[in-house]
C-alpha cells in the first residue's frame, strides 16, 4: 500500500509539472528567436513591418543637397567669381596670346566700383563675345579717339579727342596694334561690364595677381 501510495504521487506531480510547461507563456528575456516573437529570417536593423529602412530617406536627401550645391555654384558663379581662359594678342604683354585663365570678380559688375587703369571683361557690343580690355575713361573723362602716334593730336592729320558720355567708359588693349576696342566701336555701356579681372592663372604653374598699374599722385607740399 505504501508502495503503490509513492507510485500514484510520482505520476501525479510529472503530469502537473507537464501542463503548467505548456500554459506559460513565454518570457520576453527568452534568447530563442521564436519565443520573443520575431521571425528567424527577419533582416538585421528593421524593427517590424511598419517600420521603413533608414535608407529608404537617403535618395530624397542626396537630390535635396545637389539642388543646394547647384544652386550655390550658380550664384557664386553669377555674383561673385568666375574664370575664363584668355585668347588673343591683343593683351599682349599683361596676357598671353594662350594658356592663361583670367579670375572675374562679379562684384565689379556694371562697373561698380571701377577706376582708370583697371582690367575689365565685357560683352563686345557689336557681337556676342566677351573681350578683355583695359579701361582708360569713365564717365566725363576726355580721352584721345585714335591710336597715339598714329594721327593724333598735333600731327596734322585731323586727330580728335571725345569726352566719354555719362554710363559709358572707353577701353583699349594694351597691344594696340591688335586690338579692336573703343577706337573702333565707341564707349562702351557700363552695362556691358561683367566684372573686373582680380588674377591670372596658368595651370600647375602660376598664380598672379592682376593690379592696376596707375597711382594717384600725392598732393605737392605746400612751400
Amino acid at each position: 500500500m505504501p508502495l503503490t501510495t509513492h507510485l500514484l504521487r510520482g505520476l501525479l506531480r510529472s503530469s502537473r509539472s507537464r501542463f503548467t510547461t505548456k500554459s506559460t507563456p513565454p518570457s520576453s528575456s527568452s534568447p530563442n528567436p521564436t519565443a520573443t516573437g520575431s521571425s528567424p529570417n527577419q533582416t538585421p536593423g528593421t524593427h517590424g513591418a511598419n517600420q521603413r529602412p533608414a535608407w529608404l530617406g537617403h535618395p530624397f536627401r542626396v537630390v535635396v543637397n545637389t539642388i543646394k550645391f547647384v544652386a550655390f555654384a550658380h550664384l557664386l558663379w553669377e555674383y561673385g567669381i568666375s574664370m575664363a581662359p584668355a585668347s588673343g594678342p591683343s593683351m599682349l604683354p599683361t596676357f598671353e596670346v594662350l594658356g592663361e585663365w583670367l579670375l572675374v570678380s562679379k562684384l565689379h559688375r556694371f562697373g561698380r566700383g571701377i577706376s582708370v587703369g583697371d582690367v575689365v571683361a565685357y560683352n563686345i557690343p557689336i557681337n556676342e563675345e566677351v573681350g578683355v580690355k583695359r579701361v582708360l575713361g569713365l564717365p566725363g573723362d576726355y580721352v584721345l579717339m585714335d591710336t597715339p602716334g598714329d594721327g593724333g593730336a598735333g600731327s596734322g592729320t585731323g586727330g580728335s579727342m571725345i569726352q566719354v558720355p555719362q554710363g559709358h567708359c572707353w577701353i583699349v588693349g594694351d597691344n594696340l596694334v591688335a586690338s579692336r576696342d573703343s577706337r573702333y566701336f565707341g564707349p562702351v555701356p557700363l552695362a556691358l561690364i561683367r566684372g573686373k579681372v582680380i588674377a591670372t592663372v596658368r595651370p600647375f604653374s602660376e598664380f598672379r595677381w592682376i593690379t592696376n598699374p596707375l597711382r594717384k599722385s600725392e598732393s605737392s607740399p605746400e612751400p
